[in-house]
């Protein structure tokens, strides 16, 4: 695929160049609607975006089947899902856990409701992701790596099972569930400053957290450190990037930016179509590739991490 970038510096004689910074960008939820759909589609097109995930119980999964055999320039990922629309095996387990409703429809934010995951539990799970993929790779889908809708896969509790899909799949290749400002959106969460962000690991405990602010912290410690271990898990295990960051974030803030300078390879996150002002404004921000004007770098998809 053709790469967009620029000199890290002028080519004096006798210098050494520091390596250009390898950058994923990433568009979550291929195929959740027609809208979504169609933006990710404008993004492919015009080379803004290297990779996008796919969600397989969206509702424009035949959309997005075509664009993909159109498009192979780009990797294609799998972007599980255990809390928004139909359940693919919808089982009796996922209902007795309170997973899916009588419908078999997921329900938001319940799989981080659970606190702990019984071997039936998982099992049903891993039959819920196996379906996901499956349904995938019948389409002729090649699956380039996995992440999640609203990030489950960083529950740390969830990792042999993560992990066992993927090794099923022979998929290689994972997204970080760490990145620079999950620090400070989960600070901003505890200490009640404003933000409209998915939570992770401890999204029922920060609700239900009380104001002593000793408990506060003693909670973001927790999630920090979980944060870490899942990190070193996929980071032993499977092929990830260096840094995993939002697209916007990494554009607009200069000290998450000089977290990333001395990475050789991150992945940019957004989420084009979506309605609320901030996604509105990053969807700018990628298909006008803004990043080029404060970042030295080079356009890589998950195909060549």
């Amino acid at each position: 695929m053709e790469h967009r970038c620029r000199s890290t510096s002028k080519s004096n004689q006798g210098v050494i160049r520091k390596a250009m910074m390898r950058v994923i960008i990433n568009a979550d939820d291929f195929g959740i609607n027609e809208i979504v759909t169609r933006e990710i589609e404008k993004l492919i097109k015009t080379g803004a975006i290297s990779s996008t995930t796919i969600m397989a119980n969206g509702k424009s999964l035949q959309l997005v089947e075509k664009i993909v055999h159109d498009h192979p320039e780009i990797s294609y990922g799998a972007h599980l899902c255990m809390d928004e629309f139909d359940s693919l095996t919808a089982s009796d387990t996922l209902y007795k856990f309170g997973l899916i409703d009588k419908g078999g429809k997921f329900i938001r934010g319940a799989i981080f409701e659970i606190k702990d995951y019984p071997d039936e539990l998982k099992n049903a799970i891993i039959d819920e992701l196996s379906a996901q993929i499956e349904k995938l790779l019948s389409l002729g889908i090649p699956i380039s790596h996995i992440d999640s809708h609203h990030h489950f896969h960083t529950i740390y509790k969830l990792k042999d099972v993560i992990s066992y899909v993927m090794d099923k799949y022979e998929i290689e290749k994972v997204r970080l569930c760490y990145n620079i400002s999950t620090f400070e959106i989960l600070k901003n969460k505890i200490f009640n400053k404003k933000g409209n962000y998915s939570n992770i690991e401890t999204s029922s405990i920060v609700k239900k957290m009380n104001v002593n602010v000793m408990s506060k912290i003693k909670t973001l410690l927790k999630s920090k450190y979980l944060i870490y271990l899942m990190n070193k898990y996929y980071n032993n295990r499977y092929k990830v990037t260096n840094g995993f960051e939002s697209y916007s974030s990494f554009l607009n803030i200069d000290r998450v930016r000089k977290r990333y300078k001395d990475k050789d390879c991150i992945e940019l996150m957004c989420h084009p179509g979506h309605s609320g002002k901030q996604y509105q404004k990053e969807a700018i921000e990628v298909s006008e590739m803004l990043l080029v004007n404060s970042t030295n770098y080079q356009l890589i998809s998950y195909n060549e991490l």
